[in-house]
């Protein structure tokens, strides 16, 4: 392979690495995923590469020279035979279902799974293609099938090529339940400089440890969160903790107050009890609101010491201000470092307005945005 396709290659995608070892031609880092590489012996073309694009967003190729998205699917039992057109910004795009193009066909007869690499959508994907060109395909065996968009994709800017893509997928859904979707993949870059302190940093794990039942509902809940690879998708499902906390402290805050005053043993000859419950249930009812609730949750159950650690050790990410695409600006919490053992009065009041302001606009501009946001949480 000559220094100029290998220049073009990897000017065309970024991430990608392309060495020359023992007679062979490596191709990794494909999609910005370590586990995903392809090998070709080093007489073979790969020139065709030049023109092939690994958008992270996505499972498929781009081939730039036909300005066309060509979606990893699989080898399937029936061919789908399906097409439409779809027009986006008055531009007319064709998508259908088809036979995997060469230039995909030399990708995934040369793909190289090491034992040591994660098994993930893109990895299984390929292995299901690779073991399918690798082998003498039945009369009735497997049919290869991806599914493509073709356009012009030139005239739109990229973050337009997904918002079309993801338009296709909701009418391909809505048109058919069944119909098999695109995949997309959260471009986010993995929080390396983060700090995350826990008790184990200053204290040895306990050796017994006693617990009551706790609700069901809110375990799976953080198993949810805790699971979830999306920064974003993450900070949804913690933020849905702190609302079905919120619901319920409030809830069983009036039942408590309540049980309390009727537990009285005077309470058939004394009248200032009626006071006493119409005074509960006006704060009950003046405290209904979401942001109410969540404020009373807070700022009654937790202290700024709960989170004083994580923010501190995190600390540069708490000093500068959140900008969002939509044009929200979130204010640092401190001006400086310095200031965060000494927190203002409403800190957890401010941390609970901040979070919600953040749920509602979950797009964020910058790297270190998305660490505050991580940690906000």
């Amino acid at each position: 392979m000559s220094k100029k396709v290998v220049d073009i290659i990897k000017e065309n995608n970024k991430e990608i690495n392309v060495d020359v070892k023992n007679k062979k031609i490596i191709v990794s880092n494909c999609w910005g995923d370590k586990n995903i590489r392809f090998v070709f012996s080093s007489n073979r073309d790969c020139s065709f590469l030049k023109n092939i694009i690994f958008p992270k967003e996505l499972f498929a190729l781009y081939h730039k020279d036909k300005e066309l998205y060509e979606f990893v699917y699989a080898p399937v039992q029936k061919e789908i035979k399906r097409s439409f057109e779809y027009y986006f910004q008055q531009l007319p795009f064709k998508a259908y279902y088809g036979t995997p193009s060469n230039e995909f066909i030399k990708l995934a007869s040369r793909f190289d799974f090491s034992q040591d690499a994660d098994v993930n959508d893109r990895t299984y994907g390929m292995i299901r293609y690779a073991s399918f060109y690798k082998e003498d395909a039945m009369d009735n065996g497997p049919v290869p099938i991806n599914f493509f968009v073709k356009g012009d994709f030139n005239s739109i800017k990229y973050n337009n090529h997904l918002e079309l893509l993801k338009h296709i997928n909701f009418f391909m859904s809505y048109y058919d339940r069944r119909s098999p979707t695109i995949l997309f993949f959260d471009k986010e870059e993995p929080l390396s400089d983060i700090v995350i302190p826990c008790k184990s940093d200053n204290e040895d794990f306990p050796k017994e440890i006693y617990s009551k039942k706790y609700d069901s509902t809110l375990i799976e809940l953080f198993e949810t969160a805790r699971e979830t690879n999306s920064i974003r998708l993450r900070y949804i499902f913690y933020f849905q903790i702190l609302e079905y906390c919120s619901y319920y402290y409030v809830e069983n805050t009036l039942k408590r107050k309540i049980a309390n005053i009727i537990k009285s043993p005077d309470i058939l000859n004394s009248e200032k009890y009626s006071n006493r419950i119409i005074e509960i249930y006006s704060d009950y009812f003046k405290n209904n609101k979401d942001d109410k609730r969540m404020d009373c949750l807070l700022t009654d159950l937790c202290t700024f010491d709960d989170i004083k650690d994580e923010i501190k050790v995190n600390s540069k990410y708490f000093i500068v201000d959140l900008q969002f695409d939509g044009g929200l600006t979130i204010k640092g919490l401190f001006n400086r470092e310095e200031d965060i053992d000494n927190p203002p009065k409403e800190i957890i009041s401010t941390i609970r307005r901040n979070i919600e302001k953040i749920r509602n606009e979950p797009t964020l501009k910058s790297k270190a945005c998305l660490k505050c946001l991580y940690f906000t949480i």
